[in-house]
């Protein structure tokens, strides 16, 4: 299965070693809008906005880990802080668009949430760190 990722999970960043059984595809956007939470971002389905970040092949074992990691209960999405949902990402390298799925965030906005008008959450990060 094809993951897209675009937070904690991008390569250098703290929960990148989850897909160190994987196979990294490519750098790629797909549309959304980006904010901060504080320890980890949120995608929401809101906007028209490139949201930066990586495409990769998963196995069944990873794509597991991944949703405990992102709190996604495929027995009970209503309740689940994420839901994982299809989505077309834009590859980078040759603009070839590719059917993956992401993790969307599943809850209201806490006013304290920080736009991250880039899309690009590894820029973010290292800007502010």
């Amino acid at each position: 299965m094809k993951i897209f990722v675009y937070g904690t999970l991008l390569k250098g960043l703290s929960r990148d070693r989850k897909l160190s059984r994987s196979e990294f595809i490519g750098a790629g956007t797909v549309s959304g809008a980006l904010y901060d939470l504080g320890a980890f971002p949120a995608l929401l389905e809101t906007e028209d906005n490139p949201i930066t970040g990586e495409l990769y092949e998963v196995d069944e074992r990873t794509l597991l880990i991944l949703d405990d990691v992102e709190s996604y209960d495929s027995d009970n999405p209503a309740d689940s802080l994420y839901i994982r949902k299809d989505i077309d990402v834009l590859l980078t390298k040759n603009d070839e668009i590719i059917k993956a799925q992401t993790y969307i965030y599943n809850r209201l906005l806490k006013i304290s949430a920080i736009k991250i008008v880039s899309g690009n959450y590894f820029e973010y990060k290292n800007k502010i760190n």
